[in-house]
């Protein structure tokens, strides 16, 4: 992997900048405070986001920004790939953006997971990194130098911890832990099963109790089924017998239902007949009554006729009299219009002046000429108007005489319609009392059939009063029998029962068992893996973790023995590492403590063991990507002017395809093939051009 450039946006120290970094060994340089390792810090943030512990979004966004990027444009595989991460400024804290990923010209957004496996994936570091710290990128390309001393100065076990994941060894380590975890589960389980196994040999004790009640309810049943059977037999043969019996009972039934019907019909009939002699009697009464009546009154077809040609008459004459009365009527009407018209004209002569046709004055001679002429006509009017009057008044008399009349005939008329209709009455009832005579004799005789017939069923059913008694009795043994029979069969089925429900408990028992001798088997198969584990497992996992980890130490000690005596010509100052890869310093044969170095010794030790770190991490993953880029931060802080010289030695023993360093020491400028100068103003760092 080679980094192209990186692109900063209110960075901490930068609002906009562009950093291009070429092949080869590059140089950093600048005053302290520059701007120098930002670049290095927003390099890691775009490669792997925040992470807590080594890199908050507080300690990267510019203090006055609420929004910034890193965009960092790499090359890996022949492929140009473009990387870009944003940080937003909340409430409370700095968080991550938008990320997005460009290859080749094709962008696409991703999530910071996805974007951190993309980058684990490209750069071949192990899938396991995703939810862990960046250990292998800081151990291998980027390691700030006071980090490296904090690990050198910490307890053998964190360093140790620390070195198990830097080197991916600490999967031995979380096996032995799992195994620990596993085995305290399976000494629970062990428990639990064990715990389920305490009342087995009760369970088969009572499986065994079971057993033998099971067989006494056998003996039991066995003795009673032909006991049962006989009294099921007797109880069928009784029921035999009384169903002959019932047989012959049912033919008397008939007798006996026959006799109740004839019963009913023969009380019927003699209602019947008293209830027809009643309305022959009253039919008598009604006959003497009509007969006496229709002698008192006279009727002839011949004077109905008569009548009824009278009070036609007297109508047509009635009609006629009407007629004349409305015309007289009419000309009264006349004679009443032909007055008021008359005595008007009266009214308006004496008022008048001038001739409305004429316009001539009308004189009073003339006046009273007119008025006498039309009084003269007025007399004659009234003297007509009394005659017709006259006329009419003696035509409403003989209208209401005619009217009397015609009233009269119609009384008539209805006196013989009367007298008719009573003839017609008498006669149907005289058919009447004829007919209800000749049904009450055909009543009479069926009475007497009746009768006979009682009184036959009645003899017939005094021979069944013994077959009902010999019934009753055969009734009586039935239920002594069918009484045995089921007190034999609920002894059968209290007993029946309790087999059932003991091979219920049985089956069930049995089933209980069975699981806990499975409980049982699983509990031995615990047993013999709980064994294998403590003895076997745990040992092979432990020496495998230690030849690993002593194969490491014997390349890493070597590596960092090559290293250090590089940086420190001193004969007389040795190192070397512990198991548990704790740097050991002796000076003359004398172990010394790491605090009576100087500080150019101290920081030879740092970078001894991050160059062996470097190596060994690059040896043992053949395929990271990141094998041929290598970061120093400041890795000369404290060297004389003899340890800078041993410096070039270093930088080109290293043979890095990239190879960036960050220092301040201007001697260090002619030991690589590229510088790029940084200054920092009001402020605000930048790239010199």
């Amino acid at each position: 992997m080679l980094i192209k450039s990186v692109k900063l946006h209110n960075i901490r120290s930068y609002l906009e900048s562009k950093i291009e970094l070429p092949k080869g060994s590059v140089l950093l340089s600048g005053d302290i405070g520059s701007g120098k390792s930002t670049v290095l810090l927003a390099t890691e943030f775009a490669l792997f986001g925040l992470q807590r512990g080594l890199l908050d979004g507080a300690s990267l966004l510019r203090s006055n920004k609420k929004e910034g990027f890193v965009e960092l444009e790499l090359e890996i595989n022949n492929k140009v790939i473009k990387i870009k991460r944003e940080l937003k400024r909340e409430k409370k804290s700095v968080v991550q953006g938008n990320a997005t990923i460009n290859i080749d010209g094709t962008t696409k957004e991703l999530a910071a997971t996805e974007l951190k496996q993309f980058i684990l994936n490209t750069l071949n570091y192990p899938s396991g990194l995703l939810t862990k710290r960046n250990l292998i990128y800081r151990f291998t390309v980027y390691t700030p130098q006071e980090e490296m001393k904090r690990i050198l100065l910490e307890k053998p076990e964190t360093r140790l911890d620390t070195l198990r994941k830097v080197f991916d060894v600490d999967k031995y380590k979380r096996i032995k832990d799992s195994c620990e975890i596993f085995l305290n589960q399976l000494k629970e389980k062990k428990k639990e099963k064990e715990g389920q196994l305490v009342d087995l040999p009760f369970k088969q004790e009572q499986l065994s109790k079971k057993e033998k009640e099971s067989k006494e309810n056998e003996k039991k049943i066995n003795e009673l089924k032909p006991k049962l059977a006989n009294a099921k037999k007797r109880v069928k043969q009784i029921k035999d017998l009384i169903l002959k019996q019932e047989n012959e009972i049912e033919k008397f039934k008939l007798v006996r239902e026959n006799l109740a019907k004839t019963e009913t019909k023969h009380g019927e009939k003699i209602k019947q007949l008293n209830e027809i002699n009643n309305e022959i009697k009253e039919l008598e009464k009604l006959i003497t009554s009509l007969k006496n009546e229709l002698s008192k009154l006279k009727y002839q077809d011949k004077e109905k006729e008569k009548i009824k040609k009278s009070i036609t008459e007297q109508e047509q004459l009635l009609k006629n009299l009407r007629a004349k009365e409305k015309l007289i009527e009419k000309e009264l009407s006349s004679f009443t219009t032909r007055k008021q018209i008359l005595e008007k004209d009266i009214h308006n002569i004496s008022d008048l002046k001038t001739c409305p046709v004429c316009k001539q004055e009308v004189t009073s001679e003339h006046r009273k000429k007119i008025t006498s002429e039309i009084n003269q006509e007025l007399v004659k009017l009234n003297k007509q108007f009394n005659e017709k009057n006259k006329s009419l008044q003696e035509l409403s008399d003989k209208l209401e005489t005619v009217e009397k009349q015609v009233q009269d005939l119609n009384e008539e008329e209805k006196i013989v319609e009367i007298a008719k209709i009573k003839f017609q009455n008498f006669n149907e009832k005289q058919k009447q009392k004829l007919k209800l005579i000749k049904t009450s004799k055909q009543i009479d005789e069926e009475i007497k059939t009746l009768a006979d017939k009682k009184n036959e069923y009645e003899k017939t059913l005094k021979e069944t009063k013994e077959l009902e008694l010999k019934h009753k009795k055969t009734r009586e043994q039935l239920e002594t029998e069918q009484e045995k029979e089921h007190v034999l069969a609920l002894d059968y089925k209290g007993i029946e029962k309790g087999k059932e429900n003991i091979l219920k408990e049985m089956s069930e028992l049995k089933i209980e068992i069975n699981k806990k001798l499975k409980v049982k088997s699983a509990l031995e198969e615990l047993k013999k893996l709980q064994n294998w584990l403590n003895k076997d497992f745990l040992f092979i996992a432990d020496t495998i973790e230690k030849q690993v980890m002593a194969n490491l130490n014997a390349e890493f000690n070597l590596l960092f023995q090559k290293w250090f005596e590089m940086l420190v010509e001193d004969e007389n100052l040795k190192t070397r590492t512990d198991f548990d890869f704790t740097p050991s310093i002796e000076q003359e044969g004398y172990e010394i403590n790491y605090n009576y170095l100087s500080g150019g010794e101290r920081t030879a030790l740092a970078l001894a063991y991050r160059l062996a770190l470097n190596q060994v991490i690059n040896s043992m993953l053949s395929k990271l990507a990141t094998r041929n880029l290598l970061i120093l931060d400041e890795p000369t802080d404290g060297f004389s002017s003899e340890q800078l010289d041993k410096m070039r030695d270093v930088l080109q023993e290293l043979k890095a395809e990239q190879l960036i360093l960050v220092s301040h020491e201007t001697k260090i400028e002619s030991f690589v093939e590229h510088i790029i100068r940084f200054q920092k103003q009001g402020h605000v760092s930048r790239v010199e051009m």
